[in-house]
């Protein structure tokens, strides 16, 4: 049976599945390409916009400017979110704790972090990190979650969740191997 769930990939009730090295590196690469390409040159975009705007003295025209700029900002902002989505940035800057903090901040979440002592090493932190954020992503805002991470060379993940108005607990749980 344990053949068989390896080999088809099934995944039993409860278990996740964590994104395997190359969806990790592919994700992360995604997520910087769009920021440091699309967001970096619509920003110049702004800028320029401002400058611009400051040169002119046609109320007409700085109007049309400034309604410019602020479509432009609200592009910025979704490629931002989108790219947040993709890889959530945090995770590779902060580490493991500090980035499931601030993505479970920005969704609203109530997050009881259980991690071991020692760091993980980066590529193991940012799967299980890319695993967990993946997880919040499916939960209502005011969850309360609980993730516990153990492991060296191979990391057991936990999460438990109770979503809003439920007295339900739920519990999800995946294995990564490192090396």
């Amino acid at each position: 049976m344990v053949h068989w769930l390896r080999r088809t990939g099934a995944l039993l009730p409860g278990s996740l599945r964590p994104p395997d090295r190359a969806a990790e590196r592919r994700r992360h690469g995604i997520e910087r390409t769009l920021h440091d390409g699309a967001v970096s040159e619509i920003s110049t975009l702004a800028l320029e916009l401002g400058m611009i705007s400051a040169l002119v003295r046609d109320a007409e025209v700085e109007a049309k400017l400034a309604a410019a700029q602020r479509r432009v900002q609200h592009v910025v902002d979704h490629l931002r979110q989108v790219g947040s989505e993709i890889y959530p940035p945090v995770l590779a800057s902060a580490g493991l704790g500090p980035g499931l903090q601030a993505v479970a901040e920005r969704r609203g979440l109530w997050l009881l972090l259980d991690l071991p002592r020692g760091a993980l090493d980066a590529e193991t932190g940012s799967r299980a990190g890319l695993l967990v954020a993946d997880y919040f992503a499916t939960l209502r805002p005011g969850s309360v979650v609980r993730v516990r991470v153990r492991g060296r060379r191979i990391i057991r993940v936990s999460i438990t969740d109770q979503q809003p108005g439920s007295s339900l607990r739920r519990e999800h749980r995946a294995v990564l191997r490192c090396g």
